[in-house]
């Protein structure tokens, strides 16, 4: 397809009022201000529309949209064993692609291209992820308290590797497989190590939650003698390519010896502030040399997984913070939600609009009322319009939504199979 005449947004927040984008296959083949000689074949219109990198959530848990409004005004500890680990216990294979493909539905009706996953039943999600034409990283949580158990002998283990043996670089590099611990707490060092082994035997990145609360931070010092971060220096999780979700009580020296290794961490401002946890300093991260993205959480803690308004929430909640109206200007929140996403992924062709690039595309209508005027087209995308204005999201390539309308996803199913799995867990 080409794109005619549209006004772009790149992702360092660039922009290009009147530009072509020609796509071939999978790729973006032209980027230039006047009509390319060749023929892309269909042509979509770009009067009144703005086209975008797609986003993406650098952390979720897809399939806890079956949770959404199950665990409400809880701190994280009280929510997680009082409501979700007890609702977890009755999942299904069935009840978790339901769920995913909930969340995906959700995530490409407002722009999310792709988005790193950490939950059970992983399979299904794979396979929610493939029906649906989005990208993700998938990953098998990985958490034990028994104490005769070694990470071997952990079904999470059998899991793992039967997913990268089947799935790891699916469709074209759309499925990549990542090692998930679920976090210090609820995983000993012994199997963080062993997960670090694994992820470097198969050259995958990896996936876990890191200081989300004082109480986590505080009490693995108590047992260890290490701040969480530490610990995961001292397993030799650091050597491998990670993401750290949350960060909300990283010290000075965490941010130092994390900005050191090939590390992101996944900012997710709206659950960290819905369940209590406190604000993340992402601004003093970012200038201590700490790569930032932007994850949704869960839509069990959030409760929407939805990128442009997390964004916002990050960008606004940082000024506050600081009291500093220049902090986590626009253009770095864009490239937050985009490249710097991609990259955390280890997707290097993707998150900006360049030729050579994964066509990851997001159109937004510049006739809605809060894009106009256009005299800020990007702080009226973050702070004014969001994901209202999008009406259409390409992966690859493809086309998966388009003014209202999915091409992949059948949403009078989902919603059905969606209460429907809910109704039986609940009447256990």
């Amino acid at each position: 397809m080409i794109f005619e005449n549209i006004a772009v947004l790149k992702a360092d927040g660039t922009y290009l009022p009147s530009c072509y984008v020609g796509v071939q296959g999978a790729y973006i083949r032209y980027v230039g201000e006047t009509p390319p000689a060749e023929d892309y074949g269909e042509r979509v219109d770009g009067n009144h529309r703005l086209l975008l990198p797609g986003f993406v959530n650098a952390h979720t848990h897809v399939a806890m949209t079956l949770m959404r409004g199950y665990g409400e005004d809880m701190p994280l500890q009280s929510w997680l064993f009082d409501r979700i680990f007890p609702f977890e216990d009755k999942l299904s294979s069935d009840a978790v692609y339901w769920g995913s493909m909930l969340g995906i539905a959700e995530m490409l009706m407002t722009g999310t291209t792709s988005f790193t996953d950490m939950y059970y039943f992983c399979e299904d999600t794979v396979r929610a992820v493939m029906e649906s034409g989005i990208k993700a990283n998938i990953g098998r949580g990985i958490s034990c308290f028994d104490a005769t158990k070694r990470f071997a002998d952990l079904p999470a283990y059998t899991d793992t590797k039967a997913l990268i043996a089947q799935y790891h670089g699916a469709e074209d590099g759309r499925v990549l497989v990542d090692v998930a611990p679920h976090a210090e707490y609820t995983t000993r060092p012994d199997i963080l190590h062993d997960a670090a082994e694994l992820a470097a035997e198969h050259g995958l990145r990896m996936h876990i939650h890191l200081s989300e609360t004082a109480s986590e931070h505080k009490e693995c010092v108590g047992r260890h003698g290490y701040t969480p971060t530490r610990l995961l220096e001292q397993v030799g999780m650091l050597t491998q390519p990670l993401t750290v979700a949350h960060g909300v009580w990283l010290t000075d020296d965490d941010v130092c010896c994390l900005s050191q290794h090939d590390v992101t961490l996944a900012h997710c401002a709206k659950s960290n502030l819905k369940l209590g946890s406190g604000i993340a300093q992402v601004e003093k991260y970012r200038t201590m040399g700490l790569p930032v993205a932007i994850g949704t959480d869960s839509a069990a803690s959030n409760n929407v997984l939805d990128m442009v308004d997390e964004m916002r929430t990050a960008a606004l909640l940082a000024k506050g913070a600081a009291c500093n109206a220049g902090a986590l200007p626009a253009g770095e929140m864009l490239h937050m939600g985009t490249r710097a996403g991609a990259l955390s992924q280890g997707r290097t062709d993707c998150g900006d609009i360049a030729e050579g690039y994964r066509a990851d595309l997001v159109v937004m209508d510049t006739t809605h009322p809060a894009l106009c005027p256009a005299n800020a087209p990007l702080s009226n995308v973050l702070y004014g319009a969001g994901s209202r204005a999008v009406c259409m999201t390409v992966v690859d390539g493809r086309i998966v939504y388009r003014f209202g309308e999915f091409t992949t996803l059948d949403m009078e199913r989902i919603r059905f199979e969606v209460q429907r799995a809910v109704d039986q867990i609940t009447a256990q």
